[in-house]
């Protein structure tokens, strides 16, 4: 067993999709991401005793290898790609360029029906997020003291939700089964329709572009970067669990629920409110 893994070098990122379909994404003189026992020159080394780069040869075949200088590369077939891929997504890292990746190349490519596949994500993704650990949000706190953060704000955060809301009230309040606390029910979240947990990702989208980026701009701020910019962080440091999992995983169709009226809308009705 060990000597199979140390016997494979195994190229996998940018380089390994461009194998696959020719996009011309790699840069021509680099991109060349290796798991191998050792440094190769003119690679990317990735050990691989780290994360689980060892279970990588799984995704890899001998029909399919590219020989760089004088080394046999095994490449990564396009399941593992959206595996590794999906690991690290809610990392915000370099997140608008691996999003943009994922949803348009790899997504169709994810197989969690196959149960090594689901073990390797769910392992992979838990020793990132060990490995790479990123501030997140406390869930275990009062609505006042959560919101209690770095970000001066101008308008109570649930009341802004108030005015967003798709039905009568915010998508996230069915979520609560204490409404003093942030904490929401997992529960819950499973009883809300596909299309209603949409909505609550979106409700959040607009409550924090609208937070973080138009009001500090006094509504200056084009609309749907505002959008874009608060999505990424919902999919990153703002949010996580399933709920993070939710935009990340349906993150164009959060994207198309995005309508400049609603902006508009609740700049109107915020201007006859004195703050």
């Amino acid at each position: 067993m060990m000597e199979n893994i140390l016997a494979r070098n195994i190229l996998i990122g940018s380089r390994a999709l461009d194998y696959w379909h020719d996009l011309g994404i790699a840069k021509p003189n680099s991109d060349w991401d290796v798991i191998s026992t050792k440094p190769i020159e003119g690679t990317e080394w990735h050990d691989p005793w780290l994360l689980n780069n060892d279970l990588v040869k799984e995704f890899t075949s001998p029909e399919h290898t590219i020989d760089f200088n004088g080394n046999i590369l095994h490449v990564c077939n396009l399941q593992g790609l959206a595996l590794i891929k999906r690991s690290h997504l809610w990392r915000d890292l370099g997140f608008g360029k691996h999003i943009t990746m994922y949803h348009k190349h790899l997504v169709k490519y994810l197989d969690l029906s196959d149960t090594f596949n689901r073990a390797f994500l769910a392992e992979r993704t838990i020793m990132t997020m060990e490995r790479f650990p990123q501030q997140g949000p406390n869930l275990n706190q009062t609505v006042e003291e959560f919101f209690d953060d770095a970000v001066t704000k101008k308008y109570n955060h649930d009341f802004l939700h108030s005015l967003f809301a798709y039905q009568e009230q915010p998508m996230y309040t069915r979520l609560q089964t204490d409404s003093t606390k942030a904490w929401c029910s997992k529960e819950l979240w499973d009883g809300l329709t596909h299309v209603e947990q949409l909505q609550c990702v979106a409700e959040e989208t607009y409550v924090i572009a609208t937070e973080r980026f138009m009001v500090p701009k006094d509504w200056k701020y084009p609309a749907k970067l505002a959008y874009n910019k608060a999505l990424n962080k919902v999919c990153t440091t703002l949010c996580k669990n399933w709920f993070r999992d939710k935009a990340i995983d349906y993150y164009p169709e959060v994207m198309e629920l995005f309508d400049e009226g609603k902006f508009l809308s609740v700049k109107d009705k915020l201007s006859k409110i004195a703050v």
